[in-house]
């Protein structure tokens, strides 16, 4: 594992926080170090974050990004494009799988609400990339729901919006997820 930042000793001193094996760096050393890269920036350093990181092809490419506007105004994309094409489009060769954006950041190491975990909608257009990240969101400890191909995020990132509103705007705090639940016939 490695982190980056724009400031590399910001990325070190987070790699230090752990017991080993993790490196800091800069977002180009993360990105060119592992074979998946994990996108978790602001929508609006996302697209200089994949210049600046220079080749993802071939590389998985999490993206965790919501294209939100200032003052969590609503969604700057959605149904008839999303983030997630968007940085297909500027990562060029990537295999993009949009997951892990639903909830709050300090929900992924709390991911169980009583005796459920949280889900995790991914989608994406490469089956091995979304394997990967499915068993990375399972190892993690989500209920990872596999939504389809990547132009399925027009419908996932609202969802985020979603739980933006309802933690902030609604009174219910960000201690809160997403589940799917699923009604199992009997034998």
């Amino acid at each position: 594992i490695m982190f980056g930042s724009r400031d590399p000793v910001n990325a070190q001193k987070l790699a230090n926080s752990f017991e080993k094996n993790v490196l800091g760096g800069t977002y180009a050393d993360a990105a060119q170090y592992g074979e998946v890269v994990v996108l978790a920036v602001p929508w609006s350093a996302a697209q200089e974050s994949i210049q600046v990181v220079g080749d993802l092809n071939k590389k998985i490419v999490i993206d965790c990004t919501n294209a939100v506007a200032p003052q969590l105004g609503g969604l700057l994309l959605g149904h008839t494009t999303s983030a997630a094409e968007k940085i297909a489009e500027w990562a060029k060769g990537a295999k993009i799988v949009k997951a892990f954006n639903s909830l709050g950041a300090e929900n992924l190491t709390k991911l169980q609400f009583g005796s459920q975990n949280a889900s995790t909608f991914i989608c994406g257009d490469d089956l091995e990339a979304k394997s990967i990240v499915s068993k990375l969101g399972e190892d993690i400890g989500f209920d990872v729901i596999d939504a389809g191909p990547l132009k399925n995020a027009r419908l996932i990132e609202p969802l985020a919006m979603l739980w933006i509103d309802l933690a902030f705007n609604r009174g219910m705090g960000t201690d809160i997820a997403f589940k799917l639940l699923r009604r199992r016939k009997a034998k």
